[in-house]
């Protein structure tokens, strides 16, 4: 390896204080150069930064104090105050014992985006079904059960689980702060948000949803929340063209709203995909605060899958601790206690007993057959979620129309 290099276009090799910073807080030099915007309307490129924080060279084209100010916005924004904030930029003194060191967090995050093979689910999938027709006949049921089966509240099954998930996003709504809302697929997290979104309508609730809709949630960045905002909240508004001025947009439109009496509520669905930079980004959005500085005008739902777990992990994130360390998370927990209950619901609302239709050992059958023990802790782990019933129930009623069987048993489940 070759000499490291002494001097750069008449500068000496003298790291800033910020560096130092930027290693203890988790910063890299990517992160760095990514909130500076240039004269030119582009970001800061990674040599432009590393050239900066080792030889103290300032980039041409774009006033010092400009880079100055927006990297004394991102520094602060993340929590650095003090004595750290105050001399960043002074050179730092002595040997660089920092040079070719990652930031805190960093080995982590490198070892999260490394390609590596897709672990086999605990269950094997089962293929969606839906109810034949010689079923309908056979057992007289008119309408499918399982399919398109909620068209009004009183379609949605809640277990005591639920209504404590769905509460708590209520209750987030109207109180404030952040909520995560983790379920596995099919656990029915798109149903309790319709059924969120028509309790806040029924109880006439003066809470305004704002929904941002890139389809591709790894792409959302700051400014496709702050173009949400402002159009779910002031469709004829025009958008400003730079995020400086949609910052100050945004904070404008919700306290014009709050000031109307209105909440505010950010819901951002398979938010599992969004960037830790983006994670961290949304307490800028939360700190937004009334006029009287006493309450917060923005309020955030994320609705996720386990996946999720990982990125609110703050020994994994360090930098986004200050989000993690505010976001309550309610987890939709399988139907194992409440399949019966939850199948009865589901047939009743078609005008069926599910006695007429289910042996007793079906239940317990069908528990077994997505129930299992992890071999690494010993725990019990189970799929019981309403599209895995649905489907087992509605394969179940399929087979036994098949084979002339007035109702569903034990033994019939096992043969699936």
């Amino acid at each position: 390896m070759g000499a490291a290099l002494a001097k750069f276009r008449g500068c000496d090799y003298m790291p800033l204080k910020l560096k130092g910073v930027m290693m203890r807080h988790g910063i890299t030099q990517p992160d760095l150069a990514a909130v500076v915007q240039q004269a030119t309307g582009r970001p800061l490129s990674r040599t432009a930064a590393s050239l900066l924080i080792n030889w103290g060279y300032w980039p041409r084209g774009t006033p010092e104090a400009d880079i100055r100010r927006q990297i004394e916005a991102y520094v602060a924004s993340q929590g650095i105050t003090g004595e750290e904030f105050a001399t960043m930029w002074e050179p730092a003194e002595g040997e660089d014992t920092l040079r070719h060191a990652s930031p805190t967090g960093a080995y982590l995050r490198t070892m999260d985006n490394r390609p590596r093979q897709k672990p086999a689910p605990d269950f094997a999938p089962m293929e969606i079904s839906m109810l034949s027709p010689a079923a309908k006949r056979h057992f007289k049921i008119f309408r499918d059960p399982f399919q398109d089966d909620v068209n009004c509240p009183e379609d949605v099954y809640l277990s005591e689980d639920q209504r404590y998930v769905l509460e708590a996003m209520l209750q987030t709504a109207k109180a404030g702060g952040i909520t995560a809302v983790i379920g596995e697929s099919g656990s029915g997290k798109t149903t309790l948000r319709k059924l969120l979104q028509h309790r806040i309508a029924r109880e006439g609730q003066n809470i305004r949803l704002i929904f941002p809709h890139t389809l591709d949630k790894s792409k959302l960045s700051t400014g496709n929340i702050c173009m949400a905002i402002i159009n779910d909240l002031e469709s004829d508004s025009k958008v400003k063209s730079s995020l400086e001025a949609q910052a100050r947009q945004v904070k404008d439109v919700l306290l014009r709203s709050s000031r109307a009496g209105a909440k505010h509520l950010l819901m951002i669905e398979e938010s599992h995909d969004l960037s830790v930079q983006t994670l961290k980004y949304l307490k800028r959005f939360y700190e937004i605060e009334s006029d009287d500085g006493f309450g917060k005008v923005l309020s955030i739902v994320l609705i996720a899958q386990p996946e999720m777990r990982l990125k609110l992990d703050v020994a994994r994130y360090p930098e986004a601790r200050e989000f993690i360390n505010r976001c309550e998370v309610a987890t939709l927990a399988p139907l194992f206690d409440n399949l019966k209950s939850y199948v009865a619901h589901k047939l009743e609302r078609v005008g069926v007993k599910a006695e007429s239709l289910f042996a007793d050992d079906a239940w317990e059958a069908i528990r077994a057959r997505w129930t299992k023990v992890d071999p690494a802790s010993r725990a019990l782990k189970n799929n019981l979620y309403p599209l895995i019933v649905n489907n087992t129930v509605t394969r179940a009623l399929n087979r036994a129309a098949e084979l002339g069987l007035p109702q569903v048993t034990g033994d019939l489940v096992k043969e699936l």
